[in-house]
């Protein structure tokens, strides 16, 4: 992230127009001042009885947010779980061929992610990373509604910055929706959670046959070994591309896909914009697919294969630890002239 905060006298001044000019109180090498300071007039727009800080926090939400945003050339693919190799070494290490002929996931039947069809993307953007609770937090005080786990933070005196890079827990679907909506009233972008097929691409590195959504196909897990030369050898730290259990909800911690996205594979479920049904494959439109017209499920991409289908009901009992998203932005060209 490359950004820097001023003081807060000086935040303070513009976002009060105490001095009458238009210098942002945040900076970034990516998103141009003008925009910035746009954002700023949307915020005391929006949020006018909000104090200094919350509305200071909500400018940074929405420009990290801009920054983290990756734009994926759109293209052609064949969409689905395409075979896997039947007697790989180990199913953290496969490498596609033509002639691979075995299921990767017992799942796949079930779902319906068996099913390979053709689908045409148009350009978007998508956020590097899963949203985390730093801009989930500001989302809820902008809306004067509690945080998350804000009794058990306040019982153990947590501060936000403990929180910071962790991804938030969500409890429906829409309160998903609604944090990208936000940013997008916040920004003036079309910004939405991302399809089915947008995430699919987008882990697999713009529709390649990739197992796994890390930056070199591969599952290298911290902890555990892999064979070379007949016997079993730990993985190096500089190998590691995805978490253990102790690390789990933390965003950036191994490297990215070869597109520059985070935690595709590892980490938590995300929401998509889809209904989901187990036959949307077999008659989904080739052209830019928007998942079902109605359901009772949202389909949840993550955490395993990139072409592994999961749903879940759109209002769960509590705040889920493993329930995340990223948002994405719904036009065809770039949001960042410097990018």
């Amino acid at each position: 992230m490359y950004r820097k905060y001023l003081s807060l006298l000086i935040s303070a001044c513009v976002l009060t127009a105490c001095t009458g000019e238009t210098t942002a109180s945040v900076t970034s090498k990516t998103v141009p001042a003008e925009k910035i300071t746009q954002i700023e007039a949307k915020v005391k727009k929006l949020y006018p009885d909000a104090d200094t800080k919350l509305q200071h926090k909500i400018v940074d939400v929405a420009v990290e947010s801009l920054e983290s945003m990756v734009f994926i050339k759109g293209g052609t693919f064949m969409m689905g779980a395409f075979k896997a190799p039947c007697s790989p070494i180990s199913t953290d290490r496969m490498d596609w061929s033509p002639d691979a002929k075995c299921n990767t996931d017992i799942t796949n039947v079930k779902t319906g992610a068996n099913f390979i069809h053709k689908v045409t993307l148009s350009n978007y953007s998508l956020a590097n990373h899963e949203t985390t609770y730093h801009g989930f937090d500001a989302f809820q005080r902008a809306h004067h509604r509690p945080v998350v786990d804000a009794d058990m933070r306040e019982k153990h005196d947590l501060s936000d910055d403990k929180f910071k890079n962790l991804t938030t827990p969500t409890k429906t679907w829409q309160e998903a929706k609604d944090y990208c909506l936000w940013l997008g009233e916040l920004t003036d972008y079309p910004i939405d959670l991302p399809t089915e097929a947008q995430w699919e691409y987008a882990a697999r590195n713009r529709g390649k046959h990739l197992y796994y959504a890390t930056n070199n196909g591969y599952l290298e897990r911290k902890g555990d070994q892999h064979l070379v030369d007949g016997r079993y050898v730990d993985y190096t730290k500089d190998e590691w591309n995805i978490g253990s259990s102790t690390d789990l909800n933390q965003i950036k911690l191994y490297p990215p896909n070869p597109l520059g996205l985070y935690d595709m594979s590892g980490n938590v479920m995300e929401w998509m914009n889809d209904w989901y049904s187990e036959d949307y494959y077999q008659h989904s439109p080739e052209i830019d697919p928007q998942g079902p017209s109605s359901g009772t499920k949202k389909a949840m991409r993550g955490v395993g294969l990139t072409t592994s289908r999961s749903s879940n009901a759109i209002v769960q009992e509590k705040y889920h630890l493993y329930y995340g998203f990223r948002c994405a932005v719904q036009q065809k060209t770039t949001i960042n002239s410097t990018k």
